[in-house]
């Protein structure tokens, strides 16, 4: 049977245990309050940063340059491109149809109006707009048009790649 000096001794060293444990408890509280996680870019940054991957995007198409152009959309065969009701289920595939679109062509200027983009998360996001097209012909004749845009932007390696794409010009009825 215990003496009341040893049940008092059992008791001040669960009481300096239970302390030392509250004590550490505590210094690690602080210690994690003070330690910040790398903060995820704001949405107006995101949308600054998309806005000026597309002004890359638009100065490559501008210029004609197909394979600057592509190297502003993701690798491989993920990207999924539409234009006009056509789907261009590779990269590839995509590439070439631009390649035979700028046959002909002399020159091309192609101007977003008030492109919009719609954060979705802090590697996604959505860019959709209204648009006009004006392409000088090689035999010296001009075109117009007007074409709705929607891309998907996704942060690959700290740049910003279009992982999908949706053109489309409306039919004159």
């Amino acid at each position: 049977h215990f003496s009341v000096m040893k049940i008092k001794n059992i008791m001040n060293r669960n009481l300096i245990k239970v302390g030392a444990c509250v004590l550490c408890t505590c210094v690690a509280v602080a210690v994690l309050a003070q330690q910040k996680p790398e903060p995820a870019a704001s949405d107006a940054a995101i949308k600054k940063a998309v806005l000026e991957a597309n002004d890359q995007l638009m100065e490559a198409a501008n210029s004609m340059d197909v394979d600057a152009f592509f190297k502003h959309f993701v690798d491989g065969d993920q990207c999924v491109i539409i234009q006009n009701g056509t789907v261009f289920k590779t990269r590839q595939e995509a590439k070439d149809a631009v390649r035979r679109g700028y046959m002909g062509v002399a020159k091309v200027d192609r101007r977003f109006n008030d492109p919009q983009v719609t954060v979705i998360s802090p590697d996604v996001a959505l860019l959709a707009s209204e648009g006009t097209v004006t392409a000088t012909l090689t035999d010296g004749r001009h075109m117009d048009a007007r074409f709705a845009v929607s891309l998907i932007f996704v942060l690959r390696e700290g740049q910003w790649k279009v992982l999908h794409g949706h053109y489309s010009m409306p039919v004159k009825m």
